[in-house]
């Protein structure tokens, strides 16, 4: 047994660097960041559009979300915690948010506001985001 717990403790104390140094990463300085504002509860449609943006970023902009030229994330609008980005974007109520960041900063956003036609039409819904995407990388 005390095998077993210092074994566990090796490893632990052997991987600490490894995770520190992961943690440590800076994204570039330069970036997409493709945020999905949504409520607490998510109606299907919500869920839908969350998960449609999701693939539209990580599967069309794979090696670039891997390097971290390319960001997705869900922001629950309604949190207190996510207050700050809620007002800084506008968001009054679940939105797509596709932001250009140079040297740190937001140089200019836009809100993909026809993600509410197209999500019937996925393949329209995907290439919509990802010319929005696509054109904040230029």
């Amino acid at each position: 047994m005390n095998r077993i717990a210092v074994c566990g403790l090796a490893i632990a104390l052997c991987a600490t660097p490894f995770v520190a140094m992961a943690a440590a990463a800076e994204p570039p300085a330069d970036r997409v960041v493709a945020m999905y504002f949504h409520r607490t509860q998510r109606c299907p449609t919500c869920l839908k559009m969350g998960n449609y943006a999701e693939e539209a970023i990580k599967q069309g902009f794979a090696e670039q979300v891997e390097k971290g030229f390319v960001e997705f994330h869900y922001i629950d609008f309604q949190n207190r915690k996510n207050a700050a980005l809620t007002k800084a974007y506008q968001v009054s109520g679940p939105a797509l948010i596709v932001a250009k960041v140079e040297e740190n900063k937001v140089k200019e956003f836009k809100d993909l506001k026809d993600i509410w036609t197209k999500v019937r039409q996925k393949d329209e819904f995907v290439k919509y985001v990802r010319k929005n995407v696509e054109a904040y990388r230029e």
